[in-house]
């Protein structure tokens, strides 16, 4: 049967419905980290003293972080996604995931490593206080499409707007071709086209929304983001 899960973070900063969706215990594992990850950061920016120094702190140390994803959040590659305005719960969360293996790339595996817990939380607070500004080609066209694509798949965890709901990803204004990339990515491992060691994110809820994707679609839905502000 069909279970119901409301998550509500103290504060009254982030209630999360999640309606018809069976759940297993990887998933309530996972909503229950991400309750953990979302009141670390309330507990931040639940005071602006807390706030303004982690801004400050985490300005410091984003220059290990700068040459990929900007100073500001701003990528400064395609296939890079961008971090400014970013959920900062969602930012939290993927430190833990590279730092467990879960995500795989050399560089955020070994700084996820080397981060302490604190300068993940200002890392994260201070990119998600910066502003995105998308400098990109959209194909109309394909976004136009995208968009019918996203209310029917996309909004129900990333919002109508595309900022993301309860630390999930804001995907607004994302990369068009880091979605791509992404998205395929999700796409292949449900279908387990992938071997293990090129594996280099995992998703259980993600791979079951793009399992039956066509590049198509995928190319239409990245448009859209893109065109987000």
């Amino acid at each position: 049967m069909a279970k119901t899960i409301t998550t509500v973070i103290s504060g009254g900063l982030v209630t999360a419905l999640l309606f018809g969706a069976s759940v297993n215990a990887q998933d309530q594992a996972h909503l229950q980290e991400r309750e953990r990850l979302l009141s670390l950061i309330e507990e931040v920016n639940g005071d602006p003293e807390k706030r303004r120094i982690a801004i400050r702190e985490g300005h410091q140390r984003v220059s290990f972080c700068s040459n990929c994803h900007g100073d500001d959040g701003n990528s400064k590659r395609p296939k890079i996604p961008n971090l400014a305005g970013q959920n900062p719960a969602y930012l939290l969360e993927q430190f833990d995931l590279f730092a467990d293996g879960r995500r795989k790339d050399f560089v955020m595996q070994t700084l996820a490593k080397e981060f302490t817990m604190e300068d993940k939380i200002n890392i994260s607070i201070y990119f998600s206080n910066q502003d995105v500004m998308p400098d990109q080609e959209i194909d109309l066209l394909k976004a136009r499409h995208g968009k019918e694509l996203f209310e029917s798949v996309c909004q129900f965890c990333h919002g109508a707007d595309g900022k993301g709901e309860a630390g999930y990803a804001r995907l607004a204004g994302q990369q068009k071709e880091f979605m791509i990339i992404a998205l395929k990515r999700y796409r292949d491992n449900s279908k387990a086209e992938l071997r293990p060691q090129e594996v280099r994110r995992t998703d259980v809820r993600m791979e079951r929304v793009t399992q039956h994707l066509t590049d198509q679609e995928i190319e239409a839905l990245a448009n859209y983001i893109a065109s987000i502000e």
